[in-house]
């Protein structure tokens, strides 16, 4: 009987869009960047996927986009955003893309990955 195992897909690399790094510095402390990080190891890793993002009129377009919701103190209501996409290839997609990461206040995560985006 033939095997029903699925094809072995290439791992992801994972990369950064310039000013990301901004973005990570500008959050408050050590453990809110090392949890920013660790999620994107943990999307590249395939064990945890976010949410599409859309156009939005207070945001940009940011429909090949994903969000996901983190705050290292456990908060009822996540203080801060990560943005992120996965760059295709013509057949599959290669890498996860840090697009953003900032504060959910004033919408800060998603005007940071506009201007990441050079779509302003």
């Amino acid at each position: 009987m033939p095997s029903r195992r699925r094809p072995k897909l290439p791992k992801l690399s994972l990369r950064a869009l310039p000013g990301f790094q901004g973005d990570i510095d500008a959050l408050p402390d050590l453990a809110t960047r090392k949890m920013a990080l660790d999620m994107l190891v943990l999307v590249r890793d395939g064990k945890i996927r976010g949410r599409p993002l859309d156009d939005h009129v207070g945001t940009g377009d940011l429909r090949d986009c994903y969000k996901l919701y983190f705050d290292p103190d456990g908060s009822d209501k996540p203080r801060f955003r990560l943005v992120y996409r996965f760059s295709p290839n013509e057949v599959v997609a290669v890498a996860v893309e840090a697009v953003a990461v900032g504060r959910r206040a004033n919408l800060d995560a998603y005007r940071r990955a506009i201007a990441n985006l050079d779509r302003s």
